[in-house]
């Protein structure tokens, strides 16, 4: 028996309705209990240990009982401590005590472990009381235990309550919990695949990670850096678990532990029933597509690492002969990539034409891990032109672009045909550009051979090549031109217009052209195929991006996670990098700070990881522009003092003026935040990127000069069917003109679209309005909306400051207050604004006055409303290769058994 509360345990999430549903049907008129069955380790008992606890608050009597293997081989073993001498010597269970509470309508109530394994004895005395109600019974059991048992004899008339695996997301929320920090989403994703979802699984994984330092903390989150390998006592446990299984049962899931998902007539039926009954297995699709799998990965790694090098090699031969004989099941494709793959585990030879045709064929199914392990054999055994031309595109798709840069380097070097140099010159650009952030050198080798190419459909690669460079700097105007140049060429250099295509029409202010673009190109063939460097991630993300610019931000936030998922499944490290950009600016967008600092910390995180630098500085770049717009100026400096050393003057977009205004916004500094951003705009504007120019003007409006920005705004609102710049033209006007009713349609209208922020913004400077107009009613109401939208946020901005404290304030007096109340002594605010002391005095006893407080340790609050607390802990090393990586192990405890 078992009477201690699991201690220390984790928190149970997930399991709501699981819980409430038990709990219900326990107690429900005429039940006599439960029994919580589900797979080994997903929670069972935790789950029913809850129960249990929920009926002892409810005033039932508790005892509780555990079974094992042991106590099943000891008459009564597993009820022995419930036990006490009866009439005529019997031994009957200790309920008499407990009769009081019973007549209050409150019967015992029973926990039993593992029923299953209840000895006849135990069952030949619980199973007359529990007919006449003496008790109610909680039980746990597994899938196997359906087999006929005197234990599951006795549970077959309780309430089923199914318990299945935890989805990923419930993963992700349990270890920030227990980890008391963000996780990677890629992460909390990795961790479920191994796991299954089994929390058991999970906490055993987890503090092995921590243990083996293969799960840190970098940048704020919690990711695995190395590859996750089961600890020795989660081995042993699962070993255990196999061990009971029939030798035909072991054999069929250690070859799907080799093979992979194989069809299930390879398998006897009987044996395949089985193990679907004892919950290891599950049969994926009907008919020829049909494929046996392992429902629980961890036993695959665990039966991959304990199995001899020569059975993995004699099984995966076997396989691999066997897909060479025509069977009429399934695609041929997908055997002819499998086989290789088996061939190649096994260490055997593998002829290069075979290689090729798998790459080709791992290259469709998205499989870019799989076709870079593949290419790495062909480069082997045949190092030409075309081998180191597929090396360095996947070695690029992957993430690794160094290695990438050298692999294309030397195919230029063998090209040999035209075709094999165009690739090479696409492949070294687009890798020298994003990968390496070598901006010039990727423009000054397009150029090269552009002038030396024919024209015709070279030419038109060649130029679509040069429109994905000038959209990477952010000439969209440029980009543009060249892709109207090339529309009607050949399918190679409209498959290159993909993605900067959605990306010029986007930025440019037409988001319906955008989506009808994306859509188009989705649909073709090859783009379906994936046969270019570009994942189809890629467009997807695009998509998503250009849902943001136009105002749909929820969906363009699912769409992009989709993108995310898809990248990270398919171990796509350059579309994962791009994805996570997208969704940090979809959450900055959203007004969401600390979702947008996560996600750029993990881009960060993950472009450091690869040495992906352009990924690295859009990273940085975010987390400055966040940090400096929640008030988080050290960490800002931070983390523009790594950007801004790295992007070349031919890299600067206007956004580097975004971020350079919010940190001067930051110390106050207001004017200068203006001009920041008028200058960024008018580069914005020259160069193509409406929208973003309409992002920087309204910020503008947000800082103070709405007067001078609406016209600008309604001009483009006029010229560019978009609905977000449209709002963002209403709301400047509203701005300048005070105009309570319409300050509250567009706070309305932006808290539709999502965004939080400035919904806020606006409702505060609504609230304003009316308290000028005498309407103090409406302004409550208004104020009542910021303040329930504002601590969501996680931002402090002018926008959210009181309109009396913002009306009342000079743009100096409003300088030195923000750094008074960020924390600056007067000499230090005089020596930043090149003031004398008694001048910075001055100005703060007028502060004080106008805006009614005592002294600087108040004013911050008057000032702006203090935001949700973000985590500090976002702000980790830069750079674990010259800075130790913080590491916490935190308090991983049972509770999942």
């Amino acid at each position: 028996m078992n009477t201690s509360p699991l201690a220390p345990p984790w928190p149970l999430i997930g399991r709501t309705a699981e819980l409430a549903d038990a709990t219900d049907l326990l107690t429900a008129p005429g039940g006599r209990g439960v029994i919580i069955r589900g797979p080994a380790g997903a929670g069972a008992t935790r789950l029913g240990h809850e129960v249990w606890e929920s009926a002892r608050k409810l005033g039932h009597p508790v005892i509780r009982a555990a079974a094992t293997h042991a106590s099943r081989s000891v008459a009564l073993g597993a009820l022995a401590p419930l036990l006490s001498p009866g009439p005529h010597g019997r031994l009957t269970l200790r309920t008499d005590r407990l009769r009081t509470a019973q007549s209050r309508g409150r019967r015992p109530v029973l926990f039993v472990d593992d029923i299953h394994l209840l000895d006849d004895e135990s069952v030949g005395l619980l199973q007359p009381l529990l007919a006449a109600g003496e008790f109610l019974l909680i039980a746990t059991a597994t899938p196997e235990s359906r087999q006929e048992s005197a234990g599951a004899h006795l549970a077959q008339d309780l309430n089923p309550v199914p318990l299945e695996p935890l989805p990923w997301t419930a993963v992700q929320t349990l270890l920030e919990r227990v980890l008391d920090g963000p996780v990677e989403r890629r992460t909390a994703r990795q961790l479920h695949r191994v796991s299954g979802g089994r929390p058991l699984y999970l906490r055993e994984l987890v503090g092995g990670a921590l243990n083996g330092q293969q799960l840190v903390r970098e940048t704020g989150l919690w990711r695995i850096t190395t590859p996750l390998a089961p600890p020795p006592r989660l081995v042993e446990l699962v070993r255990f678990r196999l061990a009971t299984l029939a030798p035909p049962s072991h054999a069929v899931l250690e070859h799907l532990s080799l093979c992979g998902p194989d069809r299930p007539a390879l398998f006897p039926p009987d044996v395949l029933d089985t193990l679907r009954e004892a919950g290891l297995l599950r049969i994926q699709g009907e008919g020829p597509q049909a494929l046996a799998d392992l429902t629980d990965p961890l036993y695959g790694e665990v039966l991959r690492t304990t199995a001899t090098l020569h059975r993995k090699r004699t099984m995966l031969l076997a396989r691999a002969e066997l897909a060479a004989v025509p069977s009429g099941d399934g695609p041929a494709g997908a055997e002819l990539l499998r086989s290789t793959l088996w061939r190649l585990d096994a260490a055997v030879g593998v002829p290069p034409e075979d290689l090729l045709q798998a790459v080709q064929l791992a290259r469709d199914a998205h499989d870019f891990r799989a076709a870079l392990r593949l290419v790495t054999a062909l480069v082997d055994v045949r190092p030409d032109a075309q081998s180191y031309l597929l090396l360095g595109e996947f070695q690029h798709a992957c993430g690794c672009p160094q290695q990438a840069e050298d692999a294309l380097a030397r195919a230029l070097e063998l090209a040999t045909t035209p075709d094999e140099r165009l690739l090479g010159v696409v492949l070294r650009t687009q890798n020298l550009a994003q990968g390496l952030l070598r901006i010039d050198e990727a423009f000054a080798v397009n150029h090269r051979e552009l002038k030396g190419a024919p024209h015709g459909d070279s030419a038109a690669v060649l130029k679509a090549n040069e429109a994905a460079l000038w959209t990477l700097v952010g000439d969209v105007g440029r980009a543009h031109t060249l892709l109207e140049e090339v529309a009607d060429g050949s399918s190679r250099s409209a498959l290159m217009a993909a993605v900067p295509s959605v990306y010029c029409l986007s930025e440019s202010g037409r988001p319906e052209d955008a989506l009808a673009a994306a859509d188009q190109h989705a649909d073709r063939p090859d783009c379906a195929r994936a046969a270019s460097v570009a994942h189809p991630a890629m467009l997807r993300s695009a998509r998503a991006r250009t849902l943001a610019e136009a105002g749909r931000l929820d969906e363009a936030e699912d769409l992009a996670h989709q993108a995310y998922d898809h990248a990270v499944d398919t171990r796509a490290g350059t579309a994962q990098i791009r994805a996570a950009t997208d969704l940090a600016w979809i959450a900055y967008l959203q007004g969401d700070m600390p979702r947008a600092r996560y996600w750029f910390a993990s881009v960060v995180s993950t472009s450091r990881d690869q040495g992906f630098l352009s990924g690295l500085w859009w990273g940085q770049a975010g987390r400055a522009l966040v940090c400096a717009v929640t008030g988080d100026r050290a960490a800002s400096d931070d983390a523009w003092a790594e950007a801004d050393r790295m992007l070349p003057d031919h890299g600067r977009r206007p956004e580097c003026r975004l971020v350079e205004a919010w940190r001067a916004a930051a110390l106050g500094r207001y004017g200068d935040a203006r001009e920041l951003l008028s200058d960024g705009a008018r580069t914005a504007l020259r160069t193509g990127l409406v929208v973003l120019a309409s992002h920087l003007l309204y910020d503008v409006a947000r800082l103070g000069d709405a007067h001078g920005v609406h016209p600008q705004l309604t001009e483009l609102a006029i010229r560019c069917p978009n609905p977000l710049i449209a709002l963002r033209a209403r709301t400047a006007g509203a701005l300048a003109a005070h105009a309570g009713a319409e300050l509250e349609r567009c706070a309305e209208e932006a808290d539709v679209m999502g965004a939080r922020l400035m919904a806020a913004e606006t409702w505060t400077a609504a609230a304003g309005a009316h308290g000028r107009a005498g309407s103090q009613r409406k302004a409550a109401s208004c104020r009542a909306r910021a303040e329930r939208l504002a601590p969501l946020c996680g931002a402090r901005t002018p926008g959210l400051a009181p309109q009396g404290v913002r009306d009342n304030l000079t743009d100096r007096e409003m300088e030195i207050a923000l750094l008074a109340a960020r924390g600056l002594g007067n000499a230090q605010i005089a020596d930043q604004l090149a003031l004398s002391v008694r001048t910075v005095g001055n100005h703060l006893h007028r502060v004080y006055a106008k805006v009614g407080v005592r002294d600087r340790r108040v004013l911050g609050q008057a000032l702006c409303p203090e935001p949700v607390p973000h985590d500090r802990r976002v702000d980790g090393p830069r750079d674990r290769r010259r800075q130790p990586v913080e590491r916490r192990r935190p308090p991983i405890g049972r509770g999942y058994e």
